[in-house]
């Protein structure tokens, strides 16, 4: 599928379409140094160091916007932590739709407080690590722009060194466990615009750190008093993901973490745009012993080296969201051999033992509006959800159901995906 797929990927990244944004050259899509806390733009990244917030490429939603539509159902009951109290698993405000039904319109409720989950907490060793956070970002640097918890570390994967980016809350327990959330960027991008809440939808308004960074879930988390901890590995070249190479890394990345710090390791999710999608996808089907949920935005099957087949060793929540008007990661690239990101969600209801209806509701064009689909009968616990909208190639269209373009803080993406996460 790869070799298939790959020169016509390239060719659109040549075209700036997969990055999203203005050229890699563009000083107002740089973001600041990674490894220094004051000044500076910085461009993309060199192989095997993100150093820059660059990211280029493509155009913002045509036209992406919906009414808020509400969450895939209930969250299973809540259950006590360590350190914490218990999740209330409440259904959110908002016009939710119940399983298997199409919510559109409206505003997106928000996640709740405390969350379900559908099994006990696993605590990581980290857990009672006094000085674990102290161990772990020793040596680090802080990100310029980005969140003051945030720290930029590097560690040994493959017999290279990679570099990656950290948040932790800055009120740390380290007898409470904490879900961990993986954050992959797109092409063309960098662990750093990641970490600042960088997207390069031209002027888009409210593309900072304080409300989009690691995709807007970090804000999500923090107004429901749910801190979580985000990791944002940084790729290599411009087309950052190799799943061979990478899969490696994240196995380093998590034994890092949950040694050093407190995680729930019934509580790690991945997320990402486009490529940063591709990655996580690739994750979901062969990790699902160390992955409870995934969120894709702009999810693709095809082009990504080393691309693997589903190893069907065990369930994992999904939520895709794909542009109906996305070119570059399509709805649906080909029927034929099962392409596209209809058939990302179409896999995960399969391992989920989710009935499958015959159509899929979708957004329609010149709608400027999203249609969420729940999937009825999926196992207890492991929910697939899916959200298409009126747009192209984006994570941050804004769902109002009357606007175009993308926003930082309006986008429908965020509250969804973290209400789709904090059920769990």
């Amino acid at each position: 599928m790869y070799t298939k797929w790959l020169p016509t990927l390239v060719f659109g990244l040549s075209l700036g379409i997969l990055g999203c944004g203005s050229s890699p050259s563009d000083p107002s899509n740089s973001g600041g140094s990674g490894g220094s806390a004051t000044g500076g733009l910085s461009p993309v990244g060199t192989a095997g160091k993100a150093t820059g917030g660059n990211a280029s490429g493509g155009s913002p939603s045509a036209g992406a916007a919906t009414g808020g539509a509400a969450s895939a159902g209930m969250a299973a009951g809540g259950v006590a932590t360590t350190g914490g109290s218990a999740g209330s698993g409440g259904v959110s405000t908002g016009g939710s739709a119940g399983g298997g039904g199409v919510s559109t319109g409206g505003s997106a409720g928000s996640g709740g407080s405390g969350g379900g989950s559908s099994g006990g907490v696993v605590m990581s060793k980290g857990c009672g690590v006094m000085d674990g956070k102290m161990k772990l970002t020793t040596g680090g640097m802080s990100v310029a722009k980005g969140p003051a918890t945030s720290t930029r570390l590097s560690i040994m994967s493959g017999n290279s060194n990679r570099e990656y980016i950290i948040d932790i809350p800055a009120n740390y327990d380290p007898t409470h466990p904490y879900r961990l959330i993986f954050s992959w960027h797109q092409a063309y991008g960098s662990d750093t615009g990641n970490a600042i809440g960088q997207y390069p939808a031209f002027d888009g308004p409210n593309f900072d750190a304080e409300h989009y960074a690691y995709f807007g879930l970090r804000r999500e988390a923090e107004a429901a008093n749910q801190s979580a901890i985000f990791v944002a590995p940084g790729g290599i070249g411009n087309l950052p993901w190799d799943y061979t190479r990478d899969v490696v890394l994240f196995d380093a990345l998590l034994a890092a973490v949950t040694t050093n710090l407190c995680i729930d390791e019934s509580r790690v999710f991945t997320t990402g745009f486009s490529f940063g999608a591709m990655m996580s996808y690739a994750l979901s089907i062969t990790r699902q012993t160390k992955l409870r949920g995934a969120v894709t935005m702009a999810a693709a099957n095809y082009a990504l080296p080393g691309e693997p087949a589903d190893s069907h060793s065990g369930t994992v929540a999904y939520f895709g969201i794909t542009g109906m008007s996305d070119g570059t990661c399509k709805w649906v690239n080909d029927d034929a051999s099962k392409q596209g990101g209809k058939y990302c969600v179409l896999a995960h209801a399969a391992d989920n033992g989710c009935t499958t209806p015959a159509n899929i509701p979708t957004a329609m064009n010149g709608s400027k509006n999203h249609v969420c689909y729940d999937f009825e009968g999926c196992k207890p616990g492991y929910p697939v959800k899916v959200c298409t909208f009126d747009g192209a190639h984006t994570p941050s269209a804004i769902a109002d159901g009357m606007s175009g373009g993308d926003d930082g803080l309006k986008a429908f993406v965020p509250p969804l995906a973290w209400k789709f996460i904090s059920q769990l």
